[in-house]
């Protein structure tokens, strides 16, 4: 699983965090304002050669990226037929019903790095609240799972990486005024 992470020049000056991330082996919460590096970490760790990444074992990264409403990781990670399926499906459903379907059907093992780029979007607070319970489930079966996120229901209980001071503060403030 991953531990730690530094950012090669290449990536490290669209984040606004600097330095090595650290990370747990459950849920992680990467969270800070548009434009401040969450996607960008997750790419990262996900394709990029020359960031470094520390891990306490071999791992497998699997990236689920919300602009592209489309699971993306290896070859050899999706292509089968559950992989194909879900490829397919993106084309046509929205990001809410292809996030439940990645959810439910596709199988991770224990070990492997979940990367996930929204998952809040599209879907109304009832399902957010469902796919954190998935995502706890997936790490007490033994899956790492790193978020990029705005929203509160992820922060609870999780390992939070703010890439701007104070976020989550400023974040439920607005929340609590708003509603």
């Amino acid at each position: 699983m991953l531990t730690k992470f530094e950012l090669c020049i290449s990536h490290s000056w669209k984040v606004k965090k600097e330095g090595e991330i650290t990370f747990n082996n459950k849920l992680n919460v990467i969270v800070g304002p548009n434009g401040s590096g969450k996607s960008t970490i997750l790419k990262a760790i996900n394709e990029c050669n020359n960031c470094i990444r520390k891990e306490s074992q071999k791992t497998n990264y699997c990236l689920f990226d919300a602009e592209m409403n489309n699971p993306h990781a290896t070859e050899k990670r999706f292509n089968n037929q559950t992989g194909n399926i879900l490829k397919i499906r993106a084309m046509f459903s929205s990001h809410g019903e292809i996030m439940r379907t990645v959810l439910g059907n596709f199988k991770f093992n224990k070990g492997d790095c979940l990367l996930i780029d929204e998952p809040e979007s599209g879907e109304d607070i009832e399902w957010v609240i469902k796919i954190r319970k998935a995502l706890e489930a997936m790490c007490e079966q033994g899956c790492q799972v790193i978020v990029a996120t705005h929203h509160p229901v992820f922060f609870k209980n999780a390992n939070i990486i703010e890439l701007e001071n104070n976020y989550i503060t400023k974040t439920l403030k607005l929340f609590k005024e708003k509603i």
